[in-house]
């Protein structure tokens, strides 16, 4: 922490989770781990610029305790400039750890409802949502995702917050470049379960624009880690290979 203020490295990523230190304790397993709060007080009125992530796991620090911790965190703005909330991701290899469970579709639209309470009152008090739940939560709660404004210039990208609405608007705007196709072409376009709706609209209205274009999306199992892992970025190799195996590619693969 020290080095941090006295090289003055702006922004810094906070994995916080809780704000209750006892609970933040047995969370990470660390009797060292609720002193995160004094750190933050620390790199704040040192005036290094905060990112926040809260990974929520179902039953611990969700509910009140995300209450707790969302307003905590809401006093320490403009230091603390963004906080993304997303799910903790559930491999099939759990054993000898704590028994998580995922959140249930509904349990999804009841987290992005309690968040934005929170990121509706910065945005009233700050000009900047500060508080933004994970595409996961979207996906998995089977609602539509917000637009370009509602992410406050993509500040959680990383984290996969606002990534299908980003994509969606880039795709929009060079669709409008796109000419129609003199010849005949055939594509596939690999992904996971996650983005696969927002990626297949994509690749229909590519279709249309160009006229002779088939795009061919194919959605992969991730057996490597377990089905409840959908992302594309944790897909390997060998699930990729099986996924494809016998199908008609076209010309190019794009993963």
């Amino acid at each position: 922490i020290d080095r941090i203020i006295e090289m003055h490295i702006s922004p810094v990523n906070i994995s916080i989770h809780t704000t209750n230190p006892e609970l933040r304790v047995k969370m990470m397993h660390n009797k060292r781990a609720g002193e995160v709060l004094s750190y933050i007080d620390r790199l704040a009125e040192a005036g290094i610029g905060l990112c926040g992530q809260i990974v929520l796991c179902r039953g611990i620090n969700d509910g009140a305790e995300l209450d707790r911790t969302l307003s905590d965190l809401s006093k320490y703005y403009p230091a603390m400039q963004s906080v993304s909330i997303v799910p903790a991701g559930l491999t099939k290899y759990r054993e000898n750890l704590p028994k998580l469970t995922l959140f249930s579709p509904e349990e999804c639209r009841a987290v992005i409802d309690q968040v934005n309470v929170y990121g509706d009152y910065c945005m009233q008090k700050y000009g900047t949502r500060v508080f933004l739940c994970s595409d996961e939560f979207y996906v998995r709660g089977g609602l539509d995702l917000p637009g370009e404004d509602f992410y406050c210039g993509f500040s959680q990208l990383e984290d996969g917050v606002g990534m299908l609405t980003s994509f969606t608007a880039d795709a929009m705007r060079e669709l409008e470049f796109a000419e129609k196709g003199e010849n005949e072409r055939s594509v596939s376009v690999l992904t996971g379960h996650a983005a696969s709706d927002t990626i297949s609209k994509i690749a229909h209205l590519c279709e249309e624009k160009h006229g002779k274009l088939k795009v061919n999306v194919i959605k992969i199992d991730n057996t490597f880690f377990g089905e409840t892992v959908t992302v594309a970025g944790l897909l390997t190799g060998g699930d990729m290979i099986a996924g494809c195996r016998g199908k008609d590619l076209g010309e190019t693969l794009f993963i």
